[in-house]
């Protein structure tokens, strides 16, 4: 009874002193500053100075995804090594990735080019935002557009999933249980799109919401993957397949 009751004295100091508040400051940047970035670069950069939105870009992004490293090595203290290729939840997030992007891209080229919609003013105003964003961002050329769709869906897909679900999961499950942590996390993940889709869509538009329900389901999918086989290259692939159809899509509008 003794020993029980020194255990628990110890185990009480131990979160005593353990860095709560610094853990939650680290919780609050990783989880709200993309959505910061977001609307920086692709909302008020575009009103800025000339290269605005290039420069917030590329310098938001190398701090996003350097933000774990720098965290993990040099604040917790910990090793930081990339874990081998592991297949657990590929085929699973392959064939999801697969499917969302396949329908993402059917669905968006038949409302860019069937005569319902193409000359409706939604779809033209879409253009005309579309345009006005890969001008600002220098991408407004096929081969630029084309090696950051080839960047996006390999590159940059799994940086997400490796700040998401790895790191920002992490932090999240530090604080709350599973299920909490997933919602919490993809909640977050799920704002910076909105930021998007409402520049494109309009936040008054209810296909903003729609396809912003589906980029959460999206990322509880991933999660949950993740989760299931502690490894990021399940949903990696899924995310890399949805960031194509997406892409594809841009090819049809790009001026």
């Amino acid at each position: 009874m003794t020993v029980s009751s020194e255990n628990e004295s110890l185990i009480a100091s131990q979160e005593e002193t353990r860095p709560w508040g610094r853990d939650l400051a680290i919780l609050i940047f990783a989880l709200l500053f993309p959505t910061a970035l977001t609307y920086a670069y692709f909302v008020w950069g575009l009103s800025a100075a000339p290269n605005a939105a290039k420069f917030l870009y590329l310098i938001g992004k190398t701090i996003q995804f350097a933000f774990p490293i720098v965290i993990v090595a040099f604040v917790l203290k910990k090793r930081f090594l990339a874990r081998p290729f592991n297949s657990g939840g590929v085929l699973v997030g392959s064939l999801f990735g697969l499917l969302v992007g396949l329908t993402i891209f059917v669905a968006g080229r038949y409302g860019l080019t069937s005569p319902t919609f193409s000359d409706s003013d939604f779809v033209l105003q879409l253009r005309r935002e579309f345009s006005v964003r890969v001008l600002a961002l220098g991408l407004a050329t096929k081969p630029a557009f084309l090696a950051t769709s080839i960047f996006y869906s390999i590159i940059h897909s799994g940086l997400e999933e490796y700040y998401w679900r790895w790191f920002t999961f992490g932090r999240v499950s530090r604080f709350v249980k599973l299920v909490p942590s997933i919602l919490i996390t993809n909640v977050a993940f799920t704002l910076h799109h909105i930021v998007v889709l409402g520049a494109y869509f309009g936040y008054n538009n209810v296909l903003t919401w729609v396809c912003s329900f589906g980029v959460f389901i999206g990322g509880v999918v991933w999660q949950t993957i993740y989760h299931k086989t502690d490894s990021i290259y399940g949903g990696w692939i899924s995310h890399g397949f949805v960031d194509a159809g997406i892409y594809a899509i841009g090819f049809l509008i790009l001026p």
